[in-house]
């Protein structure tokens, strides 16, 4: 069990790296990334990946546990990916960034709720917390850095 804590938290801060690095990149000027182009593309495109992988845990906690009767976590989960596919599509970067931040703190905000149920650890919701301010604080720095 203790090995299996260690690695999910490894891996929520290493999946939060990303966000940091594109941060860093873009409040020192860099605009393109080696091998992956333009760094705002590079961000919005891997935001829309960790919402989806978000939402698929959501679905499989669903699929899983029988005590998440006041959150439908299936009709939540798929409403949250097509319509973070859709904004990713037709929106402009600054307002999907927001948008992202948003819907990061919705995910938390149900993850709280699971964690009410006791569905998932207080170690994993914690993890969670830390995680998502850091992934919402990158993502600031981005806008406001785009914006000045």
């Amino acid at each position: 069990m203790m090995n299996q804590i260690k690695m999910y938290t490894w891996l929520a801060y290493l999946g939060a790296l990303p966000f940091m690095l594109c941060a860093v990149m873009v409040k020192l000027g860099f605009n393109n990334l080696i091998l992956l182009g333009d760094v705002i593309y590079a961000v919005n495109s891997y935001a829309l990946v960790i919402v989806v992988f978000m939402s698929g845990i959501h679905w499989g906690t669903y699929l899983s546990s029988n005590q998440c009767n006041s959150i439908n976590l299936l009709l939540t989960s798929n409403t949250i990916t097509i319509f973070s596919w859709l904004v990713f599509l037709t929106t402009p970067t600054p307002i999907v960034l927001v948008f992202y931040c948003v819907v990061f703190l919705l995910l938390l905000l149900i993850d709280m709720k699971l964690f009410s149920y006791n569905i998932i650890s207080k170690k994993y919701f914690i993890i969670r917390c830390v995680v998502t301010s850091i992934v919402i604080t990158s993502l600031l720095i981005i806008v406001i850095s785009k914006m000045a």
